[in-house]
């Protein structure tokens, strides 16, 4: 009976899909900065002052964003590739891949393209904390969080006016409320913000094979109620 539901799953899944994507489509979300900057460009002078991420900070996002070598369709029907970087804002089987056509990403590839991809969360997490400095670790964690849900949700957060405020432990709190999309709490996105708030606290190591493990993100547990999630979708 299992096997006859998978089969049965596989067959509606897009045809640029992969069998592997069942776990993304039930925990990976779109980045919503990518989507509200998607087709504009950063100016040199801009692009290049932006803040570097922590070295873990990044192989965090590069880990809940998921790696695929060749073009996609993500679960918003979005044409994608690499570490969650957006070709358009429809399906591939619909989009003139351009540069991506019949293109496999080599991993620098990819990483190359996150960099970019990220600028945009990454100065607004400078712009937008104005009064109070952030260490490393606070701040990739953040960036992690806006790549995530979008510079125009975070600059209306509680989080954000918690931590102009200076009060970082109760902002840190915020992190385990941005965990639904679409109206439903993600195992994936419970996950992620924890990671998130294990990395603002200075806490997140690598695995036992130097390599990024979930399994070292501490639990800080949900938020007090299920009406205070936040669908990262929708915002506050």
């Amino acid at each position: 009976m299992i096997k006859h539901l998978i089969v049965m799953a596989t067959c509606v899944l897009p045809a640029l899909a992969r069998a592997d994507e069942f776990k993304t489509i039930e925990t990976h979300v779109t980045s919503q900065s990518l989507v509200e900057n998607f087709g504009t460009s950063l100016g040199a002078a801009e692009a290049s002052g932006a803040r570097v991420l922590v070295p873990i900070g990044l192989d965090l996002i590069k880990h809940f964003e998921g790696w695929e070598p060749d073009a996609y369709n993500d679960p918003s029907g979005y044409c994608t590739i690499g570490y969650g970087h957006l070709i358009a804002l429809t399906r591939c089987e619909q989009t003139d891949l351009g540069e991506f056509k019949g293109k496999t990403l080599s991993e620098r590839e990819g990483a190359a393209l996150l960099e970019k991809d990220t600028r945009y969360a990454r100065i607004s997490v400078s712009e937008l904390v104005s009064n109070i400095d952030l260490s490393n670790e606070e701040f990739s964690a953040l960036s992690s969080l806006v790549f995530n849900i979008g510079e125009a949700h975070f600059a209306k957060s509680t989080m954000l006016v918690l931590l102009n405020s200076g009060d970082k432990e109760s902002a840190a709190e915020q992190f385990a409320r941005w965990v639904k999309s679409k109206g439903v709490v993600l195992p994936g996105l419970k996950t992620r913000r924890a990671c998130e708030r294990t990395l603002f606290d200075k806490d997140l190591t690598y695995g036992s094979n130097s390599k990024f493990d979930d399994g070292n993100c501490t639990s800080f547990g949900a938020a007090p109620s299920t009406e205070n999630y936040i669908d990262v979708e929708e915002g506050e």
